[in-house]
């Protein structure tokens, strides 16, 4: 599992390029159709997208702060068939939003602490959940719902209290 922290340096954004380029690679069957303008839009495949490109367009979708900025906590990119079970490590009381996309095809299952579980579809598109009084430590866990295929990514800023 790629997860990242806030940095202490300025090579954060490099760090975050080099596990994308080296922690995502192998082929992926052709799937979907360009739009008439001939880009792919939020909501289809490129053809032949493999899984690097799934991995850039997934973290891509949920650049809403930088790896500098004081509302990261942390984020992740991972496979889908592998899914996602992490503790992220929170100030405890505070207010968080975490945010998922899933780029590939069929869905995926989420699960943020106590709350009831989300099925998000991977078709490129963030979901966000907010996290009210959180625990110091928050479960978050992302399954392949049947048939699932592709990369997730999920993200935790802090909001404002």
């Amino acid at each position: 599992m790629t997860v990242l922290r806030k940095p202490s340096t300025a090579v954060a954004p490099l760090l975050l390029l080099s596990l994308l380029a080296a922690g995502c690679t192998g082929g992926a069957k052709p799937s979907g159709t360009p739009s008439a303008t001939g880009k792919p839009t939020a909501t289809e495949q490129p053809r032949g997208e493999n899984e690097q490109e799934r991995g850039k367009r997934a973290k891509a979708a949920l650049e809403t702060v930088s790896l500098e900025d004081p509302e990261f906590v942390e984020s992740g990119l991972e496979r889908v068939r592998e899914g996602v079970h992490n503790l992220s490590p929170l100030k405890k009381g505070m207010a968080y939003k975490v945010s998922v996309v899933c780029v590939g095809t069929g869905n995926v299952k989420v699960v943020i602490a106590d709350q009831a579980p989300r099925s998000v579809p991977c078709d490129g598109v963030p979901a966000g959940r907010r996290v009210e009084n959180a625990p110091a430590r928050l479960p978050i866990d992302i399954t392949a719902m049947s048939g699932a295929t592709g990369t997730v990514a999920w993200q935790v800023v802090s909001l404002p209290s």
